[in-house]
Parts: structure tokens; sequence; C-alpha cells
């Protein structure tokens, strides 16, 4: 099966590493502890260059959500319809996400949600909210 995916030279970055292992990681400002998604080099609360990465609760709030119908890339056309999620994690980041394919759930904006890490191949892994009350993967 062939799967879109961030070039190699990303897949070495520390997001994405963690990912690989497991585990869904922030990148945290060393200085005054804002925490950050997207990562990178420069804090936007205090401009300081010293950070790290530091394991992310996976507690998350839907913020909102659609259902693709069309698909944006060729390659995505056999996954069609499927779900993007924007969730708010208990950290005070948002990410975008989804709901991994063949999970069928009544989303509602606000309803909490925790992440499970869906293992793609041995270098890549996706981070996915799904319903806390819902069993996971």
């Amino acid at each position: 099966m062939t799967v879109i995916r961030p070039a190699g030279d990303f897949l070495d970055l520390p997001y994405w590493k963690h990912l690989a292992s497991g585990r869904l990681h922030l990148n945290r400002c060393d200085d005054c502890g804002a925490v950050r998604h997207p990562p990178g080099p420069i804090c936007p609360k205090c401009r300081s260059f010293r950070n790290s990465w530091v394991p992310a609760s996976g507690v998350a709030t839907l913020n909102s959500f659609t259902e693709v119908r069309h698909p944006v890339h060729p390659l995505l056309a056999p996954k069609v319809p499927y779900i993007v999620t924007l969730v708010d994690l208990e950290e005070g980041v948002r990410i975008v996400s989804g709901i991994p394919a063949g999970h069928a759930v009544d989303l509602r904006v606000g309803m909490p949600l925790r992440c499970t890490v869906v293992k793609i191949d041995q270098h890549l892994a996706l981070p996915y909210f799904l319903p806390a009350e819902q069993d996971q993967p």
C-alpha cells in the first residue's frame, strides 16, 4: 500500500521519532515552559532557543471536525470519505488529526478524546484521537 508520508529527513526529527516509538511528545520551552505545536526552534512566548521534548498526556477535547468526500491527492481516493479532526490537547496546543480507518464514531464538538498512536510502518506513526469512553485499538 502506498502512503503519503513526510520526506525522510522530516522523519528524523524528534516529533516523528517519538511517534514512531509509539508516544506523542510535544516541544516545550526550557525557559518559560510554554508547550507548542507544531514544533519550532524559537519559543513564541519568550523567544528562547532552549527547548526539549515532553510526553503528551494524550487527553484532548474535540474542537471541530469534517468529513472529507473529495480526495485532495490521487493516493487518497480509495480512502474517502474520511474524518479530519481538530483537537485541543490539555497542554494547551491544537493538533489536526483524524479518526483511524474502520472506526465508526459519533463525534460531538466538546467531547473528550484520548490519543492513540497508529503505526504505519517501522519509521512512520500518526497520532489519532478517539472518544475517551471508547476502547482504544
